[in-house]
């Protein structure tokens, strides 16, 4: 179904409006649209090139002051009131690391009889005031100690444990384990979910540092990571690795299969992706349509239809898409570039409609047909009310009857008002 163009409509309600603003204009305290939307919803992205009228922009300023009140409050909490255990526990890991393997056996044999004590650190240094006892319980028989040393020796000894696969750090808010106290710190970040760490390119937020760092890569471009196999450069050590294990290993030692249909994968991800199919997981929604999806890339995918920015454009012809793999289909097909690197898709016209013989490439061409048999116009004329069931239609008639060739050439979109067109909208599947 036809869909307005961005280009002239507003890109949270999709409606045209007179009083729009580029996302790139800034308030009084220089603070541009887009950065704004992005600070609110960082989970979407916002090209710059986008619209916000003026009734969607009040909105998104009462978000913004909200979301920022919020986040200075929690800043404020965290200052005054966040328990001081665990970052106690990234110094003690600190200190530990720089002291001596004696140091740290005489540690341990000083305080094997002072297990009523609170534990703390001293390996020559002045002592530190007393801070809250802690406990290290094993993952394997649950017995608990006041030291993450202790619990390490136990586990080394007792259950013939590696060392580095002691995870005697636990997140209290879920089951997950650590090696250390730094790690935790960082997992509890993502249980608050304060996406502080925003991208100097696009505005978007993350909630830690590496995670910034790891998408400003992506900006920067510089694939300084290659395969010694097969010469491929990536951004990232992770896009890398996951690189190596999809493509230079044996599926047969792949660690994740599929109970239900025995498919192996090399990835975790991967592999909760997958379950989530078989399950019926949809928990990733579109806001405008409420539509929802099993994973986050797929979403991603499906809000490139509600807009008409096609940022992928070919360098052979004048062709544009909104979508790579449909820009890398398009070149292997029309122009042979890519040939054998990507599947071509064979077109069936499997949309059937059910009143007459014709059939469809694409759900939405079978939705429009269909008004033709229903009667109904949810298209109308903005400047006389006449009604049309097709979008051609009302460009047609603006033109012949309206004289606004000049606004057709500019590609202005009259289609329906955005209550009309959200009401067909949830029904429209896009062929892929």
């Amino acid at each position: 179904m036809p869909r307005p163009d961005t280009n002239f409509t507003c890109c949270v309600c999709l409606g045209a409006a007179l009083n729009l603003s580029k996302l790139s204009c800034k308030d009084a305290n220089k603070v541009s649209w887009h950065t704004k939307l992005q600070f609110c919803i960082a989970e979407i992205e916002w090209p710059i090139s986008y619209f916000i009228c003026e009734e969607c922009a009040k909105l998104l300023e009462v978000a913004y002051s909200f979301r920022e009140a919020c986040l200075r409050a929690e800043e404020e909490r965290q200052r005054n009131e966040y328990p001081q255990q665990l970052k106690d526990e990234v110094k003690e890991e600190q200190e530990v690391e720089k002291a001596d393997a004696s140091e740290v056996e005489d540690y341990a044999a000083s305080n094997s009889d002072q297990d009523d004590q609170p534990e703390t650190i001293s390996y020559g240094l002045q002592r530190k005031k007393k801070r809250k006892k802690l406990q290290f319980s094993c993952e394997k028989c649950d017995k608990v100690f006041n030291s993450s040393i202790k619990l390490v020796n136990h586990c080394v000894s007792d259950h013939d444990m590696q060392k580095l696969d002691v995870r005697p750090f636990i997140c209290d808010r879920c089951p997950s384990r650590f090696c250390n106290s730094s790690n935790l710190l960082q997992h509890v970040k993502y249980h608050d979910a304060v996406r502080s760490n925003m991208c100097t390119y696009c505005g978007k937020g993350f909630i830690t540092k590496t995670d910034l760092n790891i998408h400003e890569k992506q900006h920067l471009n510089k694939r300084e990571y290659r395969c010694d196999e097969c010469g491929k450069c990536f951004n990232t050590h992770k896009d890398i690795r996951s690189h190596k294990l999809v493509v230079h290993t044996d599926s047969t030692t792949w660690k994740y299969c599929c109970e239900i249909c025995n498919k192996p994968f090399p990835i975790k991800s991967n592999y909760d992706s997958h379950m989530r199919r078989h399950t019926g997981d949809k928990k990733f929604e579109c806001h405008l349509c409420q539509r929802k999806f099993t994973d986050k890339c797929v979403l991603q995918r499906h809000m490139r239809t509600h807009s008409n920015v096609r940022e992928y454009k070919c360098t052979y012809c004048a062709r544009e898409y909104k979508d790579q793999r449909v820009l890398k289909v398009h070149m292997a097909k029309i122009h042979s570039i890519g040939l054998g690197q990507i599947k071509i898709p064979l077109k069936e016209k499997k949309y059937i409609c059910h009143i007459c013989p014709k059939s469809y490439y694409a759900k939405n061409k079978l939705t429009r047909h269909l008004y033709t048999h229903s009667g109904e116009k949810p298209y109308d004329c903005p400047m006389c009310g006449k009604k049309f069931n097709d979008k051609s239609y009302v460009k047609q008639h603006l033109r012949k009857t309206h004289n606004l060739e000049e606004l057709q050439n500019e590609k202005v979109d009259f289609s329906a008002p955005p209550d009309a067109f959200c009401k067909t909208e949830a029904n429209v599947e896009f062929a892929r």
